[in-house]
């Protein structure tokens, strides 16, 4: 089969469009015929290398196509049906979702939406999986809870300030670093004028003040940090007495002493909680034990795009899979200002 190959870690010229072994189902596996590859920000950390693993390998962490075969054991697929799937990395692999085929644990797969597009598909399971992690698994709300979305213009984003809205927070506040992600949280997300923080040029208490007056002066009760470094010190400011924020960046040279202080970001100054976001730690860490909590998600999550509480993210097809437009994908995610999701279709 043909894949794009990642033949050495460091920039996009190390991706060649060449032959590479086509995989065959093991065990409790799907083999799935791509239609559509999705392009997230994790591929390009681990291009440069950011992630583990050795190379040559194959990027891509999600997917939609159709069935090509199921391995032994495996009773909720046959061949043709239309899917979508998350692709853990496991052990030194890099996803494998930019190639022709793709094998992956029927646990990380579900049938594809019916009112979704293959495009549309391929944008939701690991954004979608890590929102929900982030808004259902880890922050504790009560409808009418007020909730900061730092990052909501991207692809993790716009799921979840939707998952937030369906579960009943109010208001929903978030930042935007231009006019292109004021317009498309006004106009896609539904977020008043008023609730969006233009943070351009203003220090992390600035920011804060001003999500506080967006919020009637109050703090909120769900904070969700999606970027990381300065904004995780905002939703750390921001975040109400016994509030909740969850990260989804790990942020290495954060000062983790601080955030365990009485001080204005520390967690004990409020009586707050912090939950870290790492999607595919349990995969690597944890093991087959751990798939059926990802099932379970997928599913619920399938459920509320059938029935339209959820909307997939807005999608930009940058080109027919090959070296050249994945590279150009990276570089456009590196740049920090894309709306929705990137995807490339297949064949």
């Amino acid at each position: 089969m043909r894949a794009v190959v990642l033949k050495d870690f460091g920039g996009v010229e190390n991706l060649a469009y060449m032959e590479w072994p086509e995989p065959s189902p093991q065990e409790g596996e799907v083999k799935i015929r791509v239609r559509v590859a999705s392009v997230n920000p994790t591929d390009y950390k681990a291009r440069k290398g950011g992630n583990e693993g050795k190379t040559p390998l194959v990027l891509g962490r999600d997917v939609a196509g159709l069935i090509d075969s199921v391995g032994r054991g495996v009773r909720g697929f046959k061949p043709g049906d239309e899917v979508m799937a998350y692709l853990p990395r496991f052990g030194e692999d890099g996803g494998n979702g930019y190639a022709e085929f793709v094998c992956v644990p029927e646990e990380f797969v579900v049938h594809k939406p019916r009112k979704l597009s293959f495009a549309e598909a391929a944008a939701v399971p690991l954004v979608a999986l890590t929102a929900y992690e982030a808004v259902v698994m880890k922050a504790r709300f009560d409808k009418g809870d007020s909730a900061f979305v730092a990052g909501a213009s991207g692809g993790v984003g716009t799921l979840a300030v939707q998952m937030l809205r369906h579960l009943g927070a109010s208001p929903i506040l978030a930042t935007a670093g231009s006019e292109t992600s004021a317009a498309y949280l006004r106009e896609k997300l539904g977020i008043q004028a008023g609730h969006i923080v233009r943070y351009g040029g203003l220090s992390v208490e600035e920011v804060a003040a001003k999500v506080q007056a967006a919020n009637g002066g109050n703090r909120v009760k769900v904070a969700v940090d999606l970027v990381g470094r300065d904004m995780k010190r905002v939703c750390l400011r921001v975040v109400d007495y016994w509030g909740h924020v969850a990260s989804i960046a790990s942020d290495p040279n954060n000062p983790i002493p601080q955030i365990f202080t009485t001080q204005p970001e520390g967690l004990f100054w409020k009586s707050c909680s912090f939950h870290a976001v790492f999607l595919r730690t349990p995969v690597r860490g944890g093991g087959r034990p751990y798939f059926a909590q990802f099932k379970k998600n997928l599913l619920h999550i399938r459920e509320w795009l059938e029935t339209g509480a959820l909307k997939p993210p807005q999608v930009t097809e940058v080109g027919p899979l090959n070296a050249q437009n994945v590279g150009r994908a990276h570089l456009m995610l590196e740049d920090g200002h894309t709306q929705g999701k990137l995807v490339l279709p297949v064949g």
